[in-house]
């Protein structure tokens, strides 16, 4: 992969990152740039063109103090049992959890900004819940086949390394998939909260899913009124109400008050389609359909 200068500029701390918790630092270093350039490539396509160059400084900003602080973590592994700080191991590696959960959380409230502008509708977001579906799918059998082999006890260390490293984890991901938990209740690998969350996560997409495809699948349709027309919009997912005459005062309060918003772009008064949409603008317009 042919990576862009902001990348490369890590190069440096990308490599001396892991010197402390892997055996060959600069291969890994060398992963994380790639792991880099394909975040940052897909965050930036999700990006408004005109605010790239700036997301870009950010994503590379926040992605560097990631890596200026696992340069700090160590592991027994390369440093060896003696002498060895606890304390300190924790505290550091606290500080580089801390600031990856910082980048993570970042680019999650932009990109749900992002979706907010631009919320895709109809098969466009079927198609985006099917690939949130595969991914969530994927992590589920990766965490049970994790568990599987840390959690072994005939394999030797080395096996457990070396069959984590076949299913394709970085070197840091199995460091810590074999590192003893930090509490007597926990076990190696991933725990039981995980794959409970993970799993709630698929059961909830798929009913998207099922949702959005119901809802894509129906044609639009125009219910008139005296004074106006209802529009159900199943392709954008809305209810509009087109009036003939500007709505007065209290009619505008009550359009308000059952969620109902202006669209200036559209002409009319919007909400979200939903069965209680449905239900608020009979009763805000006193008609039956």
């Amino acid at each position: 992969m042919e990576l862009r200068e902001s990348v490369l500029a890590l190069k440096e701390l990308a490599h001396s990152a892991g010197r402390n918790i892997v055996f060959d630092p600069e291969r890994f270093g060398d992963k994380l740039l790639d792991e880099l350039e394909e975040g940052l490539t897909a965050f930036l396509a999700q990006i408004p063109e005109q605010l790239r160059e700036e997301y870009e400084k950010r994503y590379i900003s926040k992605y560097r103090d990631w890596l200026s602080a696992m340069s700090r973590t160590f592991s027994v592994m390369i440093t060896g049992g003696a002498n060895f700080n606890n304390k300190r191991h924790e505290k550091m590696n606290n500080y580089e959890r801390s600031a990856l959960e910082r980048f993570q959380n970042w680019r999650e409230a932009v990109l749900k900004r992002v979706n907010r502008q631009r919320r895709l509708v109809g098969w466009e977001e079927v198609e985006r819940l099917q690939n949130k579906l595969e991914k969530l799918t994927e992590r589920q059998e990766l965490m049970k086949a994790v568990n599987k082999i840390v959690r072994n006890n005939k394999l030797s260390e080395v096996e457990q390394y070396e069959e984590l490293e076949a299913l394709g984890l970085s070197q840091k991901s199995i460091a810590e998939a074999m590192a003893e938990p930090m509490y007597s209740f926990y076990r190696k690998g991933f725990q039981t909260f995980e794959l409970s969350n993970n799993l709630a996560a698929i059961k909830a997409t798929e009913d998207a899913i099922k949702r959005h495809t119901a809802m894509a699948s129906r044609e639009d349709k125009e219910i008139p009124f005296e004074g106006g027309i209802v529009e159900i919009c199943y392709s954008e997912e809305r209810v509009r109400i087109r009036f003939n005459n500007i709505p007065d005062s209290d009619e505008r309060t009550r359009l308000k008050a059952c969620a109902f918003k202006w669209s200036p772009k559209n002409g009319a008064w919007q909400r979200q389609l939903t069965d209680n949409a449905i239900r608020a603008t009979k009763r805000v317009l006193g008609i039956e359909f």
